[in-house]
C-alpha cells in the first residue's frame, strides 16, 4: 500500500523475490568533512525539487531544510 498515489512511478512493486535496500545505481557513502556534508544536504534538500514534487526545499514536509536554513522543529527531528 502507497501512502502517496502521486509517487508510484518512483517506488515500483517490488517483482524480484528477494527486496534490495539500494538500486543498482545507489550505494552507501561515509561522509568524513563538513564540506562533503553540506554538499550531501544541499542535494537531499534539493532532490525533492528536482524531481519537480515542490517548487523550493522548504515545501517538501519531511526535508530537514527549515531546520538548518531557519532552526525551525519540523516533522524530521534533527
Amino acid at each position: 500500500m502507497r501512502a502517496c498515489p502521486e509517487q508510484s512511478d518512483f517506488w515500483p512493486e517490488e517483482t524480484d523475490s528477494e527486496a534490495h535496500v539500494w538500486q543498482r545505481r545507489f550505494y552507501d557513502f561515509n561522509v568524513f568533512t563538513p564540506k562533503k556534508r553540506a554538499e550531501k544536504i544541499r542535494y537531499m534538500h534539493n532532490n525533492p525539487v528536482t524531481r519537480r514534487l515542490v517548487k523550493s526545499p522548504g515545501e517538501w514536509r519531511w526535508s530537514s531544510y527549515r531546520y538548518y536554513a531557519f532552526h525551525e522543529e519540523g516533522v524530521v527531528k534533527i
